[in-house]
C-alpha cells in the first residue's frame, strides 16, 4: 500500500515520539518548525503538556504522547516526528485496529529512524504501508540530501541510489556475480529485535526481504545477544542480503581490547568492526548458506544510521530493492500515488 503524494496543501502533522526538544535545540527546532511550515502552509505541531514526573529524557506521559498520536493521524498526509525516537514503543505497544483504520483510510507518509523503526516497520508489516527510514524534521532538514526526500514523497521521483567508497563485501559470500533484488526492510537493529518479540511477529518467510541494521546505543555483548535472538527466528537463514550501517565502533574497540585483557589474548586482535561480529556468530549459518548455493551476502556501508554528515541513505521500508555486484543500492517505486 502505498502512502498518498505530498503536495503544498498537504496535511502535515508533526508529533513527538518521545525525546523532548531541548534548550540547547530550541531554535534549531524552531527554525525547522518554519521552514517547513513555509513549504506546507498546513503543517501542524500537537505538542505536548509535561507534567513533574515526566522522566527528562521523554517529552511527555506515555498517555500523553499516545492522545496527541491519535490526534495527529486523524487527518494526517504526511506524520513527521519531531525530536528524537526513545520511548516510541510506548505509542507502538497501544496502536489499536481503530487506529490503524484511521492511518489505512488517510495513507500518510510516515517517516522516521532510531526507535523510530517501531513505528515504520509496525505499519509496513500491519498494514503493507510504505514508510520511509530517514531523519525526523530537525535532521532532516539539516542533511544535505534532503531534496531527495521531497521530491520521493512529492511523486517527483521513481527510483535512486547510493554508492559510496566505503561501501564494502564482507562474509564468506564475498560479492554476488548477480544482483540481488529483495524488499527493505530494518532500521535501529535492537528496535527492530524488540518490534518483532513484544507483537510476535511471525512472516510467512523472511525470503523476500533486505534487512538493514543500524544501532549506536549498543556494545558487542548486547549485540551478540541482538544477532542471536533474530538468528533464532530464522532471519538469516533466509533474508536475500544483510546490509550493515553505523555502529559504535568505538564501543565495539573497547569491548575487544577488555576481553584481550580478561583473557589474557596475546595475539592480533580481532577487527574492531560490527560486521566481523556479525560474521563470526553468524558463521554456522553462513558456512550453510554458501554450501547450499544460497550464500547471505553482507555489505557494509557509512550512510545509514546515526551521526550520519552527509547523503543520508533514504530507505522506503517494504520499498523494491536492488543491490549490485559493483555495492550500489538502488530503490525502484513507485513510492507514492
Amino acid at each position: 500500500m502505498l502512502p498518498k503524494k505530498i503536495t503544498e496543501q498537504s496535511r502535515v502533522h508533526l508529533f513527538h515520539t518521545s525525546g523532548p526538544v531541548e534548550k540547547d535545540d530550541l531554535k534549531t527546532f524552531e527554525a525547522a518548525m518554519k521552514k517547513i511550515k513555509e513549504r506546507y502552509p498546513n503543517a501542524r505541531l500537537f505538542d505536548v503538556q509535561r507534567n513533574d514526573l515526566d522522566l527528562r529524557y521523554l517529552s511527555a506521559s506515555e498517555s500523553e504522547r499516545l492522545r496527541k498520536f491519535r490526534q495527529a493521524i486523524k487527518e494526517g498526509n504526511w506524520l513527521l516526528p519531531t525530536y528524537g525516537g526513545t520511548g516510541c514503543e510506548d505509542i507502538v505497544r497501544h496502536i489499536n485496529d481503530s487506529d490503524l483504520i484511521k492511518i489505512r483510510k488517510n495513507r500518510p507518509v510516515v517517516n522516521g529512524f532510531s526507535d523510530t523503526t517501531f513505528l515504520i516497520n509496525y505499519l509496513y508489516f500491519e498494514l503493507k504501508l510504505l514508510t520511509f527510514h530517514y531523519s525526523n524534521l530537525c535532521g532532516l532538514l539539516e542533511n544535505d540530501n534532503n531534496q531527495l526526500f521531497f521530491d520521493v514523497v512529492e511523486g517527483k521521483t521513481n527510483s535512486f541510489s547510493f554508492k559510496e567508497n566505503d561501501y564494502a563485501w564482507h562474509g564468506p559470500a564475498g560479492a554476488p556475480t548477480e544482483k540481488i533484488e529483495g524488499i527493505a526492510i530494518g532500521g535501529n537493529i535492537s528496535t527492530f529485535r524488540d518490534l518483532l518479540d513484544m507483537y510476535n511477529i511471525k512472516l510467512r518467510t523472511w525470503d523476500d526481504y533486505i534487512l538493514f541494521a543500524e544501532d549506536i546505543d549498543i556494545d558487542m555483548e548486547d549485540l551478540h545477544r541482538v544477532i542471536i535472538a533474530l538468528d533464532e527466528r530464522g532471519v538469516f537463514r533466509h533474508i536475500k542480503a544483510l546490509v550493515i550501517g553505523r555502529f559504535n565502533t568505538e564501543e565495539m574497540a573497547r569491548g575487544f581490547k577488555k576481553f584481550d585483557k580478561i583473557f589474557g589474548n596475546k595475539e592480533d586482535k580481532v577487527e574492531d568492526k560490527p560486521d566481523r561480529v556479525f560474521e563470526y556468530l553468524l558463521s554456522d549459518v553462513l558456512t550453510y548458506r554458501k554450501k547450499t548455493g544460497d550464500p547471505l551476502h553482507i555489505l557494509s556501508i557509512d550512510n545509514l544510521g546515526h551521526g550520519v554528515e552527509k547523503n543520508t541513505m533514504l530507505v522506503p521500508i517494504g520499498g523494491k530493492t536492488i543491490i549490485h555486484p559493483d555495492k550500489k543500492i538502488e530503490f525502484v517505486g513507485p513510492f507514492v500515488e
